[in-house]
């Protein structure tokens, strides 16, 4: 899960001139791979950024941490204050082994997430995406994981007919799976708190090629049933609070401090709301 805030100081960026700064969202995913050069362990980070087109070269789709951060033109290292948020769980990372079926809910939300970043390129066949209350970085990116952590319920469900007796014959992945119900309603919960089953997440709407002038009053009560997914740093926050709570680990990166001291610049902490 990644968050980055804004570029202030001497050379501050036009977004970070009022005192509000959304900053942006992205989920991805971390592997353990041995460095050639070093044969060290490290972390491989590939984001699925579900954004916008924009004057950055940032491009909707799976970017690998050296281009998003390491490019030495297009990337944000030593430039952007960036936290990286590393979430193991079992009961989401870990597969399922049911009758031949062998998936992760991990493995769900990076399809689903690669379909966002898919229709995020084209608009939905409109050829234009538009960023609002509704469809954002951090709104779409977690509709993804709804998608998926759904998707992961009902295939288990569907595969097998006594579910009961599935989990007491396999009582470690019952385990994980109960787990994994109770993950997925507190998420709904805190994510969704204004929200009923028939919410635009659950019926995965089509409608990147509208704006807020479209349907303002309903796009605005939409964005408001998810408030706290409209806020990156507030999203981060609420997960990595839910998942910390449910048994999850969580490793934070700072590699944007790579690079050294820059007088010119200086960090702006993305939003959050104090009292949530």
């Amino acid at each position: 899960m990644h968050v980055y805030g804004g570029i202030g100081g001497k050379q501050a960026e036009p977004a970070a001139s009022t005192p509000i700064f959304f900053g942006h969202f992205a989920y991805g995913v971390a592997t353990v791979v041995r460095d050639p050069l070093s044969n060290d362990l490290k972390f491989d980070l590939r984001y699925h950024q579900v954004y916008s087109h924009n004057t950055d070269g940032l491009v909707a789709g799976t970017l690998h941490w050296s281009r998003y951060m390491g490019d030495r033109q297009f990337g944000w290292l030593g430039n952007r204050p960036v936290a990286d948020f590393l979430i193991r769980h079992p009961a989401f990372t870990e597969p399922f082994a049911i009758d031949g079926f062998h998936r992760s809910a991990l493995d769900y939300m990076l399809l689903q997430l690669q379909v966002m970043t898919a229709r995020y390129r084209t608009g939905d066949g409109t050829g234009g995406t538009y960023v609002g209350p509704v469809n954002n970085c951090a709104q779409d990116s977690n509709q993804a994981l709804f998608a998926s952590l759904r998707q992961m319920e009902q295939l288990i469900r569907a595969k097998e007919a006594s579910l009961w007796q599935w989990a007491e014959a396999n009582p470690e992945q019952g385990q994980r799976f109960r787990q994994l119900l109770s993950l997925n309603r507190e998420l709904k919960t805190k994510l969704q708190p204004l929200s009923g089953s028939k919410s635009t997440w659950e019926r995965n709407e089509f409608n990147l090629g509208s704006t807020l002038e479209d349907q303002p009053l309903r796009n605005l009560l939409i964005g408001l049933g998810s408030w706290r997914t409209l806020l990156p740093r507030l999203a981060s926050e609420t997960i990595a609070r839910i998942f910390l709570k449910h048994g999850a680990t969580i490793w934070v990166l700072r590699t944007n401090q790579v690079g050294g001291y820059d007088p010119d610049i200086a960090p702006v902490v993305p939003t959050a709301i104090p009292f949530t």
